[in-house]
């Protein structure tokens, strides 16, 4: 593996936790910033590399609380963050087959 790949891994791995706090905020335009570079970031395959998947579907679950229990009871926070969670939802589909760990696979 050249150093290229191997620096976007760890550069991920700092990015996974700033996102993860980003899609649980109480702030809907957050939320829908975070969650749009994210629906980016997933439209690509280069994105499923083997160590990424279990932090998308962790990724996933957080935008899917919280826009839950925090948007979805609220009708202009729901129609505001309604679009960019179905998007982010239609980005990974595509690429449900690279989800072959079973846990990953049964989650997403």
């Amino acid at each position: 593996m050249s150093s290229r790949p191997q620096t976007a891994v760890a550069a991920n791995a700092k990015i996974f936790p700033v996102f993860a706090t980003r899609l649980a905020s109480k702030d809907v335009n957050e939320y829908i910033n975070t969650a749009n570079k994210l629906k980016n970031w997933l439209g690509s395959e280069k994105a499923y590399y083997p160590d990424a998947l279990r932090n998308i579907v962790l990724l996933l679950e957080i935008a899917h609380q919280t826009f839950t229990t925090r948007f979805l009871h609220i009708e202009s926070s729901a129609v505001a963050a309604m679009d960019i969670y179905q998007a982010l939802i239609r980005a990974v589909i595509p690429f449900l087959p690279l989800f072959t760990e079973r846990t990953c696979n049964v989650r997403v």
